[in-house]
């Protein structure tokens, strides 16, 4: 996979993107659109000099083993890291992560934790509530801890929320990646001043749900109009 997508010319890369992130879409609407501030970039209009810029970007990551991090087929080899968050804080301007109150939590420090919350023999499902969740460190190490018992974390909730788009959107690209599951949400508001946002996560899940609905209806009579266009150019 990593030759492939190496091999990809610059005006590639943005139809590239878009063609995996459709395909998560039809998995997961909601989590692709949270995701969006992240991803919008490749419906956009870009220069010879931006498109130069993504490919190199992306071939350094991909020379030193993004996909090693984030391509395997086993989950748990694809939870040992949160990329998203080590992504956010190096890109980020100096000084800016100081200034959005933005730290990386240390792994071992959530993974100890975790330990100490949950202890060495977790239930088999629950609910977690992270109120300013940033791209989802501490779930890394609950999934983790879960799967290292014999727990998919897919029997249990997640809900995360954070103030910052990006954040959220990093979140929810790794909720993906790391497989959590049918009931893993994210949000963006303000704890502070809003307090629990699940609901509004579950209020725009149910709308991004109903326009895949929709849009997959409109597919379906596109594609069954273009079967009898074909069949009658056939027969004739």
């Amino acid at each position: 996979m990593g030759d492939y997508l190496s091999s990809q010319p610059s005006h590639r890369w943005p139809p590239t993107v878009g063609q995996v992130a459709s395909a998560h879409w039809l998995r997961r609407p909601d989590l692709i659109s949270a995701a969006g501030p992240m991803l919008r970039w490749y419906t956009e209009e870009l220069t010879d000099d931006a498109l130069y810029a993504i490919k190199a970007v992306a071939d350094t990551a991909i020379k030193h083993g993004v996909l090693l991090h984030t391509g395997d087929t086993n989950p748990y080899m694809r939870s040992q890291i949160d990329v998203m968050s080590w992504t956010l804080v190096r890109l980020r301007h100096l000084g800016g992560g100081s200034m959005l109150a933005e730290f990386h939590t240390p792994d071992d420090a959530a993974e100890t934790l975790v330990r100490l919350v949950l202890g060495e023999d977790p239930p088999a499902s629950g609910s977690l509530h992270e109120p300013t969740g940033g791209t989802g460190t501490i779930f890394r190490a609950i999934a983790q801890h879960l799967r290292e018992r014999g727990i998919d974390p897919g029997d249990w909730t997640w809900s995360l929320q954070d103030l910052d788009p990006l954040a959220v959107a990093g979140a929810a690209v790794n909720f993906l990646v790391w497989e959590l599951g049918a009931a893993a949400n994210v949000v963006c508001g303000n704890t502070l001043s809003e307090g629990d946002l699940t609901h509004r996560a579950l209020s725009l899940r149910a709308e991004a749900e109903a326009h895949h609905s929709v849009l997959l209806d409109q597919a379906e009579q596109g594609a069954a109009y273009l079967r009898a266009l074909r069949r009658l150019g056939a027969a004739s």
